[in-house]
């Protein structure tokens, strides 16, 4: 338990799904009936998401010490002596090169899998602090949370061959970028106001005016929609159809039965709330697909069991926590 608390796994196991929508939609447009090259694709890309997302995670807790130990929140990193934050620190890199030897001789994926890392780097890191940089922290985390990452995994799966799927590799990667990268860390900010403010942490959130931050906000959302629109007809947009008919009757059916109110970036305080399209990203959309693939090969139902027990019922819990009423 303590490892996953030093990696802050709940921060961004929630992110991985979107990613696998990248995968799914690949082995669709491509028609990949292969069980044993799904597997083998979704297990590897997965890995290398993952090792980008501990990096970031401990990078993070490294430089963000003084700021939690003032704020009062939970750093596991702060409870370790300086060498065996090193020595953490160092195992996370020493994986990400061995993961580099896999991915070699892919020129593009290698360099966008270690432009994420640069990312987190000067995102956090005391000489740049992007992440106190108001805008750029908003952006540089996109860029290495999702832009990059999305950018390898297309890469690998198209062994480099960007330039004839261009519209279906920008399309989704800027779609993932302005909604699980920029729209997610600004909900996240919301979240964590009071704290950034107790720590002195100048965020996008609590540094720009009320006037700007709409219009930047309004801007992320636009560029959201429109890049998934274009990301769905890249691919073919009748797949989409029925998983958006199921959320919108879910959305209808959440807010007149059970009252859930749904907002775009700032948590509604002390109501049943949800964020609107993320349900749909994560859950409905992934879930899908993957039911598509099961019905062109049974052998991907051992796929939707196993996607299931690993996120749908982790996002059920975290769902249910949300409908809670905070006092």
């Amino acid at each position: 338990m303590n490892f996953f608390k030093h990696i802050r796994i709940a921060t961004w196991w929630f992110k991985l799904p979107p990613f696998l929508v990248l995968i799914y939609l690949y082995f669709i447009k491509e028609n990949i009936q292969d069980f044993g090259q799904e597997i083998f694709l979704i297990l590897f890309l997965l890995s290398g998401v993952i090792s980008i997302a501990v990096f970031a995670s401990l990078i993070n807790n490294y430089y963000d010490q003084e700021d939690d130990a003032v704020a009062g929140k939970e750093n596991k990193m702060i409870n370790l002596g300086k060498n065996r934050q090193f020595l953490v620190l160092g195992s996370s890199i020493l994986a990400g090169m061995l993961f580099s030897f896999f991915i070699f001789p892919n020129f593009y994926a290698l360099v966008f899998y270690w432009l994420s890392w640069f990312c987190f780097y000067i995102y956090s890191c005391k000489q740049f602090r992007l992440k106190e940089k108001t805008y750029l922290g908003v952006i540089f985390d996109g860029l290495g949370s999702q832009f990059f990452p999305s950018l390898f995994i297309f890469s690998f799966l198209y062994k480099g061959d960007i330039g004839n799927h261009l519209v279906f590799i920008i399309s989704g990667s800027i779609w993932m970028t302005f909604s699980f990268g920029m729209r997610s860390l600004i909900i996240h900010q919301y979240d964590d106001y009071e704290n950034d403010i107790k720590a002195g942490v100048s965020t996008f959130v609590n540094s720009t005016s009320k006037l700007s931050g709409n219009l930047f906000q309004g801007f992320i959302l636009f560029v959201e929609i429109i890049s998934f629109m274009v990301f769905m007809w890249a691919i073919d947009w009748k797949i989409f159809v029925f998983p958006i008919l199921i959320y919108v009757l879910l959305v209808v059916v959440f807010k007149i039965i059970l009252k859930l109110n749904f907002y775009f970036f700032k948590p509604l305080q002390n109501q049943r709330s949800r964020s609107l399209f993320f349900d749909f990203y994560i859950t409905i959309l992934p879930f899908a697909l993957l039911a598509l693939l099961t019905f062109k090969n049974h052998q991907n139902g051992i796929l939707l069991v196993a996607s299931i027990i690993l996120f749908n019922v982790p996002t059920l819990f975290n769902a249910m926590k949300f409908l809670k009423i905070k006092n």
